[in-house]
């Protein structure tokens, strides 16, 4: 999934910059066998053939995509596109991308971004949300609604027609199978040729670093690369004042013995399945206090600094502490903590380790198991089932690609 904030803010600066060229969105909704990128991937471009932000491949299929986007922009209809990647490309144009695969997208004109700033908006207050696009039976379709929060409860936004007489059932089916899943479905309406391309808004992962010390810095600047929410706590002002944060960087001075105070900041942060904390404080006193608030708390990851008999020592004080409240360390519990914390990827210095606990939480809340890919036996990607509209459409081959960025053929 392309981040929707980065195409808002694309569509904004290329509205004010050339107000009278027309802006189209390309989404590719269905992977047939291997792709750089999945499902939900995004392109922005405009009708003089720029590509303004996102991407939809490895660099083969924007330029191709670009220079189409006059054409629905002149129609005011969204066309769907099929390109063929697994054909023999060294032979035809030159070089060889090997992607093996088959991608599907909906190109189609965007006269008003506005509801992409409302999906990201949705998708930060991390209370579900869902965009949901119509792939009609004539080789066309359009993102017409945007769901703020549960399928079941929430209130779908409609823009244009598109979303109007579909079956509410079916709707609301496919909308809980791809919150449920966090990935984006296909699903077929009966007795219609229409197919719906439903994507969750899935949060961000929220990382909140416990310690202000050395190394911090590198876990901000690594996670924010991955767009992640950050927030720095600690107990010394002078420490949190001295280390340099981004503005989009949350910080809080928060004591770790006032109890009272604590978990009141711990309820104001996000805590569900996609936040995860790393204990940075090297003092044995603060980690255990934050691990004990923590632990009870049904987040993905809690990571510790330090070796393995100090983190053994922390788990004793910290049973100490839930026992005063009548809790008890459980197996879910002991699950989610890693101590020592981080993959074994080598290296010791202060980035290093930033790598690699980030490469952990990563892998643990996308259920990856962080091992090599070459050894992996399964599909790399998940997969959405194989729609059944596809029929008007005609192949494409790519008519650009740069080879310098065919890196991505492990994926292929």
């Amino acid at each position: 999934m392309t981040g929707f904030r980065e195409l808002a803010r694309a569509a904004a600066e290329a509205m004010a910059a050339r107000p009278g060229v027309p802006l189209a969105l390309a989404t590719l909704v269905q992977v047939d066998g291997s792709s750089y990128r999945q499902p939900g991937a995004r392109l922005l471009v405009d009708a003089e053939g720029r590509v303004l932000a996102g991407a939809i491949s490895g660099g083969c299929l924007e330029g191709d995509v670009a220079a189409r986007a006059a054409e629905v922009c002149a129609t005011g209809r969204g066309a769907r596109l099929m390109y063929d990647l697994r054909a023999d490309l060294e032979a035809i144009w030159g070089f060889g991308a090997a992607c093996d695969g088959v991608a599907h997208l909906l190109l189609e004109p965007l006269p008003d971004p506005s509801w992409l700033a409302d999906a990201e908006a949705i998708r930060t207050r991390r209370h579900n949300g869902a965009v949901l696009t119509v792939l009609d039976g004539h080789g066309g379709g359009s993102s017409c609604a945007v769901l703020d929060g549960d399928a079941l409860t929430g209130r779908w936004r409609s823009m244009g027609d598109a979303a109007r007489g579909l079956p509410e059932s079916e709707l609301l089916a496919g909308t809980r199978a791809a919150q449920r899943t966090a990935h984006p479905v296909l699903h077929d309406l009966p007795d219609h040729r229409e197919v719906l391309f439903i994507e969750p808004l899935v949060a961000p992962i929220a990382l909140h670093l416990i310690g202000a010390g050395r190394g911090a810095d590198a876990f901000v600047q690594i996670a924010r690369a991955l767009e992640w929410e950050v927030t720095v706590i600690d107990h010394r002002p002078a420490v949190l004042a001295d280390l340099a944060l981004p503005p989009d960087v949350t910080a809080h001075v928060a004591r770790f013995n006032d109890s009272e105070s604590l978990n009141r900041l711990l309820e104001s942060l996000p805590h569900d399945g996609r936040t995860a904390i790393a204990l940075l404080s090297h003092i044995f006193d603060v980690d255990s206090a934050w691990l004990a608030a923590w632990l009870p708390v049904p987040v993905a990851y809690i990571g510790v600094l330090g070796s393995r008999k100090r983190a053994g020592q922390l788990l004793d004080a910290v049973h100490a502490a839930l026992r005063e409240r009548g809790l008890a360390v459980t197996e879910r519990m002991r699950h989610r903590l890693h101590a020592p914390i981080g993959l074994d990827l080598g290296g010791e210095s202060p980035a290093a380790i930033a790598l690699s606990a980030i490469a952990e939480i990563q892998a643990v809340i996308h259920g990856r198991p962080a091992g090599f890919l070459r050894e992996r036996q399964s599909p790399i990607h998940a997969r959405t089932p194989t729609p059944r509209v596809f029929v008007d459409e005609v192949p494409i081959l790519p008519t650009e690609c740069d080879p310098g960025l065919d890196d991505h053929r492990q994926h292929g």
